[in-house]
């Protein structure tokens, strides 16, 4: 049988240049025309692409052999590309909760970071993680910082760091290539809080439209409970009980039963917790419909609630309107700027100026840290007066003497 007539081409790889060619259908590569005599080698494959990443490691380890480059050099030449780095660590992290995987929102959202970081990579002819250096990571943060909040820009950097320390502790990195700028975590918020006026006014808005009656109910439960939004549109009867006064919210994620459903509920926290209920938010719920479906709140026409829904029609119908009514002074976080996040600030808020304690409203909220209740409270000049105006810094009979 007649063999395989050769095709060759000359291939200028990185530190030498390989005459790349097929015989009997294999790929080979001879570098015998190069100063140092390199040999010749089969890539030991038909397939194109793969011969061609082949001929590049190939290349690498030959300059590593005659002093071109260092081993080090060499880990961080193997480095993985950004997209393929990101994709390993997203299937690490995309697992069972008990071995430590994210819940789908996060998973989600870290995938939108993804998108944007290896589009800014392509931009920047950054290919892999070992491209990506401190210095990239600064110039990466600069340009988040032009048109993202400083909240936004250090959870993005943070993950970053994190996808390059598990990079490291998986051999895909070497440890030479660790980032180690550190960051300041932003204090504050620009999440506005309404004032109880404000809260008022909300929901008269839509009691008075009977269009907007389901909207109402929603608005107070998310002001009487500081639920998030879509963990009061999974509020089931069974999660309330009347005789302890006492809202269940719900995370399930340990139940197989429900996740092979796909019914079961989960929070940011991880872990279930229960809210008081508070006298007007009973009243308001004995009111309600009991539908078959077992959800306590509803959408105008019955169906499941859907927060990116109730967020629209709440910025059309009843943010929207009221502006005129609570203007926002230009330049300044106001009314014009409150989402339905608003009513969780709210609730910490009034919770913290009627007493409650910080553990209370930890365990309310959900949140382990005692940083997160600083975050949600907020304290109005007129609310710090009458706080104020309370306290008693002497006996009544002796200001009247010193007077």
């Amino acid at each position: 049988m007649a063999k395989s007539k050769k095709q060759s081409a000359s291939i200028s790889a990185k530190h030498f240049t390989w005459r790349f060619f097929r015989r009997d259908g294999v790929y080979y590569a001879d570098g015998r025309t190069n100063k140092h005599h390199l040999g010749k080698h089969s890539l030991g494959t038909r397939d194109r692409d793969e011969a061609l990443t082949r001929l590049k490691h190939l290349d690498q380890q030959k300059a590593v052999e005659h002093g071109l480059i260092s081993a080090a050099a060499l880990e961080m030449c193997s480095a993985p590309s950004i997209a393929d780095g990101w994709c390993q660590y997203l299937d690490e992290i995309d697992s069972n909760h008990v071995m430590g995987g994210a819940t789908p929102e996060t998973i989600k959202r870290y995938g939108a970071v993804r998108d944007k970081h290896v589009e800014d990579c392509r931009k920047h002819g950054i290919e892999t993680w070992a491209e990506f250096d401190e210095a990239a990571l600064r110039a990466y943060g600069k340009r988040l910082a032009q048109k993202c909040a400083d909240r936004t820009v250090y959870l993005e950097l943070t993950l970053l760091k994190s996808i390059n320390t598990w990079l490291i502790s998986h051999k895909l990195l070497p440890a030479s290539a660790k980032l180690i700028l550190p960051l300041k975590k932003p204090q504050g918020t620009d999440t506005y809080c309404y004032s109880a006026h404000e809260v008022t006014a909300l929901v008269s808005h839509c009691r008075d439209d009977r269009k907007l009656v389901w909207l109402a109910d929603l608005l107070m439960g998310l002001a009487f409970t500081g639920m998030r939004i879509s963990e009061l549109a999974g509020l089931r009867w069974s999660d309330v009980n009347f005789e302890k006064g006492m809202i269940r919210v719900a995370d399930e994620r340990s139940s197989r039963f429900k996740r092979q459903a796909g019914s079961a509920r989960t929070t940011k926290g991880r872990r279930s917790r229960t809210i008081p209920i508070h006298p007007e938010l009973r009243t308001l719920l004995v009111g309600l419909t009991r539908k078959p479906d077992g959800f306590v709140f509803h959408a105008a026409l019955g169906g499941r609630v859907l927060a990116r829904n109730v967020l629209e029609q709440f910025i059309k119908h009843v943010i929207e309107p009221l502006q005129t009514k609570f203007p926002t002074p230009q330049g300044e976080i106001g009314f014009e700027h409150g989402r339905l996040h608003s009513f969780r600030h709210y609730f910490c808020s009034q919770c913290f100026l009627g007493g409650a304690s910080e553990g209370e409203i930890k365990e309310w909220l959900g949140h382990a840290d005692s940083k997160m209740v600083e975050h949600y409270r907020h304290l109005r000049g007129e609310d710090a007066q009458r706080k104020m105006s309370q306290i008693r810094f002497l006996d009544r009979a002796e200001g009247r003497t010193g007077s």
